[in-house]
């Protein structure tokens, strides 16, 4: 599993559901008032990441959130599994009650009382193919009702994306959250993504304190172009409209602050490539790094990345074969 290239849309939604305030205003939005009244949500923390086995990620999102829940003097501990699906399961359940397993028995290694769990599951389907839920008796065809008690029952939160409009989610006015789901569920329908590319990026103020929001706006931008097949065309159109907003300002902070830039601006090197087929070129190493890590980490054409890094896309097909080398 090691060697596997994530999923787009895991990799957004890992990146959106690792936000404190996203969690926060799904929570306020969706789960139920009576939970949401004794939830303390300036608690939220990520939980420990040694809940997730190498077995579970096979499965899941790895997203799993704690904080305090009851207004009495000793309140208890609640935990929160995000998983993120973009088909539907066959039996969910199971693969839900195996990550509840896994982490009622790393409570019970380590000897801390067995904590309430919360499964959720965000769902989106670029064919709106609606989720039907349905409770795990139901699995079960032609038992007995008396063999009923005998089977694990226990509910999980769905959010089924499929049944929102654009102007539902938006009418949420939650922040990053509902950018996330609006996202998720209509950033891969390129039609709707191309006409409406500016209601997708939102206008997020003080940006530039908030470090995280160069990351998320990022991952936005890939996961929109891993999945859409755009030409390379409308690969630079869409870069225009970003253009003078707060997702391209993020974007451009990302290539030095996530590349561990630390030149007085003025002073970058530049870094020589080409030299043997006599079209040697130079960039900033900033800008250098940054084309690299597209064509490590993405499935884009050259011609795509080069308008990415803002580099030529011979520039760019000399790095591919650097790497080779």
């Amino acid at each position: 599993m090691e060697n596997e290239k994530p999923q787009p849309h895991d990799d957004f939604f890992k990146v959106a559901f690792s936000r404190q305030d996203v969690v926060s205003d799904y929570i306020t939005a969706f789960l139920d008032a009576q939970l949401v009244k004794n939830i303390d949500l300036q608690s939220l923390t990520i939980a420990n990441t040694s809940y997730i086995t190498v077995e579970m990620k096979k499965y899941f999102a790895d997203i799993i959130w704690e904080c305090q829940y009851g207004i009495t003097k000793t309140p208890i501990t609640v935990a929160f599994i995000f998983e993120h699906k973009s088909y539907v399961p066959k039996f969910p359940h199971l693969q839900l009650l195996r990550y509840m397993l896994e982490v009622w028995l790393y409570c019970e290694r380590n000897k801390m009382p067995l904590k309430p769990l919360i499964p959720i599951i965000v769902y989106h389907n670029k064919r709106d193919r609606h989720w039907k839920y349905k409770p795990f008796s139901d699995y079960f065809k032609g038992i007995d009702t008396a063999l009923l008690p005998y089977i694990p029952r226990f509910e999980y939160q769905l959010t089924d994306l499929t049944t929102f409009s654009p102007e539902q989610i938006l009418a949420m006015q939650m922040n990053i959250m509902y950018n996330a789901l609006l996202t998720l569920q209509f950033g891969s329908k390129g039609e709707y993504t191309l006409k409406n590319i500016k209601t997708l990026i939102l206008n997020v103020k003080d940006v530039a304190k908030d470090e995280h929001l160069h990351t998320y706006f990022f991952a936005q931008l890939v996961y929109v172009l891993k999945n859409n097949q755009f030409s390379s065309e409308k690969v630079n159109d869409i870069i225009q409209e970003f253009k003078n907003t707060v997702a391209m300002n993020a974007y451009d902070t990302l290539k030095k602050d996530l590349l561990n830039e630390g030149r007085e601006e003025g002073r970058e090197e530049g870094i020589e490539i080409g030299r043997e087929k006599g079209r040697a070129e130079f960039v900033s190493e900033r800008d250098y790094k940054f084309t690299k890590s597209l064509i490590v980490s993405t499935d884009f054409d050259d011609s795509k990345i080069a308008i990415l890094a803002d580099v030529s896309v011979e520039y760019v097909q000399n790095i591919r074969v650097e790497l080779v080398d």
